[in-house]
């Protein structure tokens, strides 16, 4: 039996979902709003899991516009409102063999042109402030790898890294002033499909009869609403595939590894690249081995994004794979940065990206009463409160979002009917 009625449901209190619930509440004042999350408290799932690094160095315009008025959002936040949430502009730092750099040059005039502000870096500035860096790898080990020489390297400047416990709080703090509710510790496990004008019989919904989402199926029963949001991150398939909607959502496991020693201090004090004096966040050339730098807890976050050979699969607690970070990660690691030698990590977690199969970039429809947020692709925190923004003009049914900074997109681009994102050539 229906015993509660909210105009808006959203499913999931990750960032994505706390986004979407602060600017719905924000800009419709007296709409009653329910976040609904299985966790016993909102930030406990993937948000919580990512390395929570941000940048603009892009030549979409769509990722342009949603990581750039996302990272000045959170300037604002944290600058204008004093809500810290630990942003560190420490920018991104891309190491390019030869064959990567001559790629970067055919769309270096191109992001300059759209106001990316970034670098180029050569061998004797990256041996001048990275002396832990080995430019040419030659040993057999790196021989076998096929690990290639360091080239030069691109330098983006208005990037770097956040807390995702701290920028979550912020959306979670400001909902709950406004009047917004949660309900935690209660699984959504369908959303209610039913005819618009129901006639009561048997069976309903036929065939012939027009469809609209009624509300949410949970452990704990049924709670109905007018607007379903679906901002469920990885598990997002699960509620599409019963609808009967394809949302090019899948989910794949990411790990992160976190060493600590005083072997890597002098790295982690790196001078002249930013005010911080701090590595900045770094990609290596190879095997997608990346490295973010936490100055204030002495250690260093490092990952690998392995695209072909990790499934596609859905696992209710991922943990990390010791035996990923001792014959993936580490070899390529420590070949390029010596300091990492024989270094086991001290603590280490795994999430799930919910990878957007077609183009990487968010989906973000409107079927009828129900909005999917979705095929992140490990870009959530990056683009979260575009993300929301552009949740909030679906719900008011405007054909265009405005997006933080007088930044303005037509919704329709990030849909999946008249789908228009264009192709990201920044992928090294």
């Amino acid at each position: 039996m229906e015993t509660n009625r909210y105009d808006v449901i959203i499913v999931g209190a990750g960032i994505i979902g706390l986004s979407a619930a602060y600017h719905i509440k924000e800009n419709n004042p007296g709409t009653s709003v329910l976040v609904v999350e299985r966790k016993a408290a909102p930030v406990q799932g993937d948000t919580a899991k990512s390395v929570a690094a941000v940048r603009d160095t892009f030549t979409s315009e769509v990722n342009r516009l949603f990581a750039g008025s996302t990272i000045d959002f959170y300037k604002h936040v944290q600058t204008d409102l004093g809500f810290n949430i630990n942003l560190d502009l420490i920018s991104y730092l891309w190491l390019l063999d030869a064959h990567q750099f001559k790629t970067f040059e055919g769309i270096e005039n191109g992001m300059r042109e759209h106001g990316i502000r970034f670098r180029v870096l050569d061998r004797t500035e990256l041996a001048e402030h990275i002396p832990d860096l080995v430019l040419d790898p030659a040993s057999e080990e790196s021989k076998i790898m096929g690990l290639t020489g360091v080239h030069k390297a691109v330098q983006g400047l208005d990037c770097g890294t956040v807390a995702p416990e701290l920028v979550s709080k912020f959306y979670e703090d400001e909902y709950r002033r406004m009047g917004g509710e949660f309900l935690l510790g209660t699984e959504v496990t369908s959303i209610r499909v039913v005819a618009k004008d129901q006639l009561g019989l048997p069976g309903e919904p036929f065939v012939w009869q027009e469809k609209v989402f009624g509300g949410i199926e949970t452990g704990k029963g049924f709670i109905a609403a007018d607007t379903v949001v679906l901002a469920s991150g990885a598990r997002a398939p699960f509620l599409l595939d019963r609808l009967g909607i394809d949302g090019l959502v899948r989910p794949k496991k990411r790990q992160v590894f976190q060493l600590r020693s005083e072997s890597l201090n002098r790295l982690l004090e790196t001078k002249g690249l930013n005010e911080q004096n701090v590595l900045p966040f770094t990609i290596l050339p190879r095997g997608g081995v990346y490295l973010r730098p936490l100055k204030r807890e002495r250690s260093f976050w490092v990952a690998a994004a392995d695209d072909i050979g990790r499934p596609f699969s859905y696992e209710e607690e991922p943990a990390a794979e010791e035996n990923y970070y001792t014959y993936n990660v580490h070899p390529i690691l420590s070949e390029y940065l010596p300091c990492f030698t024989n270094l086991r990590p001290m603590n280490s977690w795994a999430g799930l990206y919910d990878i957007n199969s077609l183009d990487s970039t968010p989906i973000i429809e409107r079927i009828s009463n129900c909005i999917i947020a979705t095929g992140m692709s490990g870009s959530g925190i990056m683009k979260s409160d575009a993300v929301g923004r552009v949740v909030d003009a679906l719900y008011q049914h405007r054909d265009e979002a405005a997006l933080f900074g007088n930044k303005k997109i037509n919704v329709s681009r990030i849909g999946l009917e008249n789908r228009a994102v264009g192709k990201e050539e920044f992928v090294i």
